[in-house]
């Protein structure tokens, strides 16, 4: 948090409040210049070259409590990623930057310099938009700092997810299978994830259909369940075929013991865990799905399978309210946040 317009107890009960948000959401907050601030509010701090050093200031500080600092040569950076009263260090502005003002860009071959020797995460800083977000990381940075690229055209939201999407990108995500009960939403959320990331995206009932040339309810009712049980195994096993791919799982391919391995050895489950109730209004009058017979039997069968669902390792709980595009946000920050994703907003 920047804000010099206000007075110190304006400021604190907005850092107070941001940081009880982001507390809420598991994001880190930190502030600005302001030790006393961090320190009163539970939050981290962010030091320039005129402020406390990191060292006066570290013991100031809730335990815990994430320090960064300024840096703008090589030698400043040196000096800082031996403190050990810093866990980060900003070095820029790499770029011409507004909210630099009378700092020469030091260029993406400074940053990949001072990224040669360093000891702990490297913030980028500067002039830095999504058309050089691979530049700055390319060149060791660890993470970038935003300003002027998250609020252009005031497009937040949008501005927030382009540049996320361009980082999460440089990191393959293997094969992700979307697993849960029918009209849970997994081949939607998982057609815009995979969107997102740029990797193909398939869809098991519809490719079962496709090659069988039988619906879902059609191969129950011919050939019954364990037949189409079989064909789902076998287009389970042939997603190895896919290095990166997301997969929307049929409703019950996840309970068999033998599928359940599949989807380990060759990739990550993520849980869509939707309340019955919005699953139950989603599917109502709909005639495809062989085992949704009455609202009653439906809801015996998903009591049956959630344990097994609750087994995945990824779990994103929803409402059923999000938009696409906000589970698909939900989805992508389950995964990546637990790959230390470097981008810093």
């Amino acid at each position: 948090m920047r804000e010099r317009r206000i007075d110190d107890r304006q400021l604190l009960e907005a850092v107070e409040s941001v940081g009880r948000r982001g507390a809420a959401v598991g994001a880190t907050v930190l502030v600005n210049d302001r030790v006393d601030v961090a320190s009163l509010a539970g939050v981290g701090v962010h030091l320039g070259r005129d402020d406390l050093p990191a060292s006066a200031a570290r013991p100031l500080l809730r335990a815990g409590a994430l320090l960064g600092v300024s840096t703008h040569d090589a030698g400043e950076a040196r000096e800082a990623f031996a403190d050990p009263a810093c866990d980060y260090v900003a070095f820029g502005p790499i770029f011409d930057s507004s909210t630099k003002a009378g700092r020469a860009p030091v260029g993406v071959a400074a940053l990949a310099d001072v990224a040669r020797g360093k000891t702990k995460p490297l913030v980028a800083v500067g002039g830095i938009t999504a058309d050089r977000l691979d530049s700055v990381l390319d060149a060791g940075g660890d993470s970038v700092a935003v300003i002027a690229a998250l609020s252009d055209s005031s497009r937040l939201e949008e501005n927030a997810r382009a540049l996320l999407d361009r980082a999460r990108r440089r990191s393959a995500p293997g094969r992700i299978f979307l697993v849960g009960f029918m009209g849970s939403g997994k081949t939607a959320i998982g057609h815009r994830v995979a969107e997102r990331l740029r990797v193909p995206f398939v869809d098991l009932d519809a490719e079962i259909e496709r090659t069988s040339g039988l619906t879902v309810r059609a191969i129950f009712e011919t050939a019954g369940e364990a037949a189409f049980r079989e064909r789902e195994a076998a287009f389970l096993e042939g997603a190895e075929a896919l290095p990166n791919a997301v997969i929307a799982t049929g409703g019950g391919s996840w309970i068999p013991e033998r599928n359940r391995r599949t989807i380990t050895r060759l990739g990550t489950a993520v849980y869509l865990d939707v309340p019955f109730d919005v699953i139950r209004s989603r599917l109502a009058g709909k005639v495809d799905r062989p085992l949704f017979v009455t609202a009653a039997q439906a809801a015996a069968l998903h009591a049956e399978r959630e344990p097994s669902y609750r087994m995945a390792p990824v779990r994103v709980s929803l409402t059923g309210s999000e938009s696409i595009e906000e589970s698909a946000d939900r989805v992508l920050s389950a995964l990546y946040d637990r790959r230390e994703l470097g981008v810093l907003l």
